[in-house]
């Protein structure tokens, strides 16, 4: 299920409507900000609530899911529709909610792959933390043909992470992995072609053979 999740930006919360039931209340879009964009297992909203209250799912930016916090499903379930729900404090609430008001995420722009999901265009923070929070351990660059910069798991394939895609160079990448820029010292947001070159190349996920067999490890290229 691909969702994003919005939740108030305290700075703007000028009536102290966060963690407050819906009730009420008019829900003021234009007081949240985006904390995740991501694609999630689950079968309803309540498996949504308990995975982003067990723990910190990759890429999230937010505080554990809570009264006042709204659920977009962009790509639902057979019993989820589309749409927006507020978090109540009992269940979710269907809503009209305008997202183009809020937020965006913090971070540089990226390219974030899974496996057999389509890429997302998102924002990841420039903490050393926030790259391994999306890579799920520590990181490993690749440098790719274009002066951009593939950051992947470099225990991946010990931790017997699926393999994801197969990039120009013939690496094959397990786990989750983003594309981002280069400036020579640092990571950087990726220019827009940058980003629909990359949302292109990876649009389709990657099916592999079933007697595929993983390398011992990535060969680093540098230009």
């Amino acid at each position: 299920m691909r969702i994003k999740i919005f939740q108030i930006n305290s700075e703007k919360d000028e009536k102290g409507m966060k963690f407050r039931p819906l009730g009420n209340n008019q829900v003021n879009s234009s007081i949240y900000k985006t904390v995740f964009y991501g694609d999630v297992t689950a079968e309803n909203l309540e498996d949504i609530y308990r995975i982003f209250n067990e723990g910190r799912p990759a890429t999230h930016q937010g505080h554990s899911l809570s009264v006042s916090d709204v659920v977009e499903v962009i790509d639902g379930k057979e019993n989820v529709a589309n749409g927006t729900y507020y978090c109540d404090r009992i269940g979710f609430k269907n809503i009209n909610f305008d997202t183009s008001k809020c937020s965006e995420m913090e971070g540089m722009d990226v390219v974030y792959v899974t496996p057999n999901h389509s890429p997302l265009h998102i924002k990841i923070g420039n903490r050393l933390e926030d790259m391994q929070n999306a890579v799920g351990g520590l990181i490993e660059p690749v440098y790719n043909y274009d002066q951009t910069i593939t950051v992947a798991n470099e225990e991946s394939k010990i931790m017997q992470m699926p393999p994801n895609r197969t990039l120009e160079n013939g690496i094959v990448i397990h786990g989750p992995f983003f594309i981002c820029g280069d400036d020579g010292e640092n990571f950087t947001s990726l220019k827009e072609d940058e980003i629909d070159k990359y949302m292109g190349m990876f649009s389709q996920p990657e099916v592999f053979d079933e007697d595929y067999e993983p390398d011992c490890g990535f060969i680093i290229y540098g230009y």
